[in-house]
C-alpha cells in the first residue's frame, strides 16, 4: 500500500539547490535591511498599510 520513496543520488539535488536558493533569498533581504540608511527605514516605516 505504501512504498518508500528511495531518492537516487542525483536527485537529492534539487532540494538542495532549492534551500540553496532561499536562503540566498533571506540573507540578500537581511543584508539589505541591515544596510538601510535611517532616513529610508524612517520613511517606510510610515507608510500607509490600510486604506481608511
Amino acid at each position: 500500500m505504501f512504498r518508500r520513496i528511495i531518492y537516487e543520488d542525483w536527485q537529492l539535488i534539487f532540494p538542495v539547490v532549492a534551500l540553496a536558493v532561499a536562503s540566498l533569498v533571506y540573507v540578500v533581504a537581511a543584508w539589505r535591511a541591515s544596510r538601510m540608511k535611517p532616513a529610508q527605514s524612517e520613511r517606510l516605516a510610515r507608510m500607509p498599510l490600510e486604506h481608511n
